[in-house]
């Protein structure tokens, strides 16, 4: 099953696909459309950083598991991501559950984003953990 999961978003993650709001099938470039949006909400407007951050978990395939602000997807469960600050996780901690989601959640379907290089995965780090309102 988790094979399965991971080539669905490597397929899914390739082509940029992703879902807005109702579920309907987007583009990446329709998911960042809403990092402007997220950041007003979130507080994180004046911060480079955490827009960079906010860039790349729209531009990441994120969304086509998750959702942030009411845009992405809920495939396999999985959580929305809009309050992940809320839940005290360090930077650091973010960064290895990134880089080997199943070294840090056993069984985890996520897949591995060590691709996206150590200063990638900070920024995306700084930016959820920045993240503290829900819907």
């Amino acid at each position: 099953m988790a094979i399965l999961f991971i080539l669905f978003a490597l397929l899914f993650g390739a082509f940029g696909l992703s879902t807005v709001g109702g579920g309907e099938p987007a583009v990446a470039n329709d998911v960042a459309a809403h990092v402007p949006e997220w950041a007003q909400k979130q507080g994180l407007a004046g911060n480079a950083r955490y827009v960079a951050g906010a860039n790349l978990f729209a531009e990441s395939g994120c969304t086509n598991c998750h959702t942030y602000l009411g845009a992405g997807s809920t495939n396999l469960g999985a959580p929305d991501l809009s309050a992940e600050g809320t839940k005290g996780h360090s930077v650091s901690y973010l960064v290895a559950k990134m880089k080997c989601p199943s070294c840090v959640t056993r069984g985890s379907p996520m897949p591995q984003f060590t691709a996206l290089g150590p200063k990638n995965l900070r920024l995306l780090a700084r930016f959820l953990a920045a993240s503290k309102r829900g819907r």
